[in-house]
């Protein structure tokens, strides 16, 4: 099976490059049986990268043990959703999955490039099999993951997958990143094409919305979902803590939310061609830095890959994406010139430049805390890092700038809003903001940001009600409330839908600013039948029990949990420790009692050495739940933006 995996990413490979050289030849000479021909070969590209990874999925379900891989990243005793989890749990299988994600992305543009422009499609194609190609060499020359163990025998049990990793969190949080990091290269390739095409009207655009909100939505849900396996794994009580391989993949998630807002004004007004074309370009160029981050070992990190010798591979891809952009954008640069340009501070226009402007600053502080270690080394030749309170000075600042954005934007005339308007539309939410400011100060809450943050959070969503009962009241009035709406928000899906994912990060700036700002963070040791007290909670430590699995050897406590005030029984918690006997290594299986309210998060540090005592560590992380409620509206409101309108909608 192994042989059979390698020949089929072998007839990937040319595949790819010849969707590359012929599309460029079709594109030029406008030749369109050869276009036909890149097009079949970019969806039998998708079809070879499939069988090659079903083949190396076989082999660890097989454990089959000539396989290098299969032997490093899996063993007999392993579930078998951890040994598909596997194929991505090391670097040969990970930029596997990286290609065939990719692969399946040009196949399902070539499939629907029947009915797109045919100037523009050549290129685009060529493009799409260039980043197909780049990949599936690194996969085919660099990081094949059907090598053979050169050893006289074969080993009769693998490694097994780092403990961490075993989570069905790992199994699903890896996919959707590359989701959101390969799907990226869609818009970047229409991007590219219209640049060698000369076609720079707003065409590449409308064709890449949807693709750029699919790529935004699997990425947002991604990086949700790794942090939540943070946050239940590492036992640290957080989801986010600035770590390198983590703001790798934020970083295209910046750029990537600064183009789905700029591009509203290259279709209204005309304007932002150069910048919609560098924020694409950098938003994919971004994707494949992340991938250099995770696997050329410059930073440290528990989600990184081990070392290779295979970053210079990466960077050489990057310059050269970024020099052809800097040439077609130069040889381009008239056709890129705004026909119009920003008539009023007090406009629509400006609100979206300062918001990318915003967005560009976050992510230049987020990329000076991930390089700075990489930096000061090479300069001074001693590694100095930076911590979470940097990122947190820098950019909670900037983040509260956007949410203000956020309510103030859409409000906002084009053109010019005149000061009666401004008046009308934001007296009463910032009164009511206001307001809310005072009676938080008054209920003894503390600190000027997350009083800012839930001012703003208040601020916001006053404006979307606002601007919904605004509708409702233009748009058939005679109806009911609830058909009035429904009417509005089936004919302005695109517009209510973004109002809806705005919404949802204001929910997610709630649950965040809570959980950071009043969390409780206390370590105590308890005996069996002991009480610890902490808030309005009672903790009491009932057992201390092991057990042993053909896995792991595990260690629970059993701790009760009473109301501190009328002693009324809340649950149990339940959290472990874990020595995996494969790998050697301990882990904490953290217990957690989630309400609306707080969650209740239990670690078990470990035991005395009479095995009679547990220390514990306890966080209670207020609203946390509400983080991941805003996640799920916010993929909703992705839903609702994406699906397909009915003809005569409005956006």
């Amino acid at each position: 099976m192994g042989e059979f995996g390698h020949f089929a990413l072998a007839c990937a490979w040319f595949l790819a490059l010849f969707g590359f050289i012929g599309g460029a030849y079709a594109g030029l000479k406008q030749h369109d049986r050869l276009f036909l021909s890149v097009r079949n070969g970019t969806m039998l590209c998708a079809l070879c990268l499939l069988l090659s990874t079903g083949a190396l999925g076989y082999q660890f379900l097989t454990n089959d043990y000539t396989n290098q891989f299969v032997w490093q990243f899996s063993n007999a005793s392993m579930q078998a959703v951890y040994k598909i989890s596997a194929i991505w749990g090391g670097m040969d299988g990970s930029m596997l999955l990286w290609a065939l994600i990719l692969s399946g992305a040009g196949a399902a543009v070539a499939y629907s490039s029947a009915s797109m422009p045919r100037s523009l499609m050549p290129w685009v194609l060529s493009i799409l099999n260039s980043s197909t190609l780049f990949f599936t060499t690194v996969v085919l020359y660099l990081t094949n993951p059907f090598r053979y163990i050169n050893a006289p025998f074969i080993p009769p049990d693998g490694n097994g997958l780092n403990p961490l990793l075993q989570n069905p969190y790992m199994a699903v949080h890896p996919p959707m990143l590359y989701l959101g990091f390969t799907t990226y290269a869609v818009p970047f390739s229409f991007c590219m094409g219209a640049l060698l095409s000369n076609n720079l009207g707003n065409e590449w655009l409308r064709l890449t919305r949807r693709w750029a909100l699919v790529a935004w939505s699997f990425l947002t849900f991604g990086i949700a979902l790794g942090g939540h396996w943070a946050y239940l794994e590492l036992g640290w009580g957080g989801f986010w803590a600035w770590d390198p391989v983590e703001n790798s993949s934020f970083l295209p998630w910046i750029t990537g939310s600064a183009f789905l807002h700029s591009i509203m004004v290259q279709e209204r007004k005309n304007m932002l061609k150069f910048w919609n074309v560098w924020l694409i370009v950098l938003t994919y160029g971004l994707t494949v830095f992340g991938t250099f981050l995770t696997r050329s070992g410059i930073v440290q990190s528990v989600h990184a890959f081990a070392s290779t010798d295979i970053g210079w591979v990466f960077l050489l891809y990057l310059s050269i994406m970024f020099l052809a952009t800097a040439a077609l954008t130069f040889l381009r640069r008239n056709e890129l010139r705004s026909s119009k340009t920003i008539e009023s501070l007090l406009s629509r226009e400006a609100a979206f430049l300062v918001n990318n402007l915003l967005f560009l600053s976050i992510c230049f502080a987020v990329l000076w805390g991930v390089m700075f270690p990489v930096l000061s080394e090479a300069i001074t030749g001693k590694k100095q890092t930076i911590g979470i309170p940097f990122f947190n000075a820098v950019n909670v600042p900037l983040f509260l700038a956007l949410i203000a954005l956020m309510g103030l934007g859409p409000m906002i005339a084009w053109r010019k809003a005149s000061t009666e308007s401004l008046r009308r539309s934001f007296l009463a939410p910032f009164v009511g903001s206001f307001a809310i400011a005072m009676f938080l100060l008054w209920v003894g809450i503390e600190g000027f940001y997350p009083i800012l943050s839930y001012s703003l959070c208040f601020f916001v969503t006053w404006t979307i009600l606002a601007e919904i009962h605004r509708g409702m009241k233009v748009h058939k009035p005679a109806e009911s409330a609830v058909g009035s709406l429904v009417s509005l928000l089936s004919r302005h899906r695109i517009r209510y839908g973004g109002y809806l994912i705005h919404f949802g990060v204001v929910v997610v700036t709630i649950g965040i600013t809570a959980s950071m700002a009043h969390k409780t963070e206390v370590e105590f040791t308890l005996g069996r039948g002991e009480t610890h007290t902490q808030g309005r909670f009672n903790l009491t430590l009932n057992s201390l029990e092991g057990f042993d699995t053909q896995n792991y050897e595990a260690l629970k406590a059993q701790v009760a949990v009473t109301s501190a005030k009328d002693k009324e029984a809340l649950g149990s918690l339940e959290p472990e420790m874990r020595f995996y006997k494969k790998n050697k290594e301990t882990t904490s299986e953290v217990a957690i009692r989630s309400s609306l309210r707080e969650d209740l998060y239990l670690v078990l540090a470990g035991v005395d050495t009479s095995g009679e005592r547990a220390a514990l560590k306890l966080f209670i992380n207020p609203l946390q739940v509400w983080l991941w409620f805003g996640i799920l509206v916010m993929m909703l409101g992705s839903l609702v933006v994406v699906i397909p309108q009915k003809r005569g909608s409005k956006v």
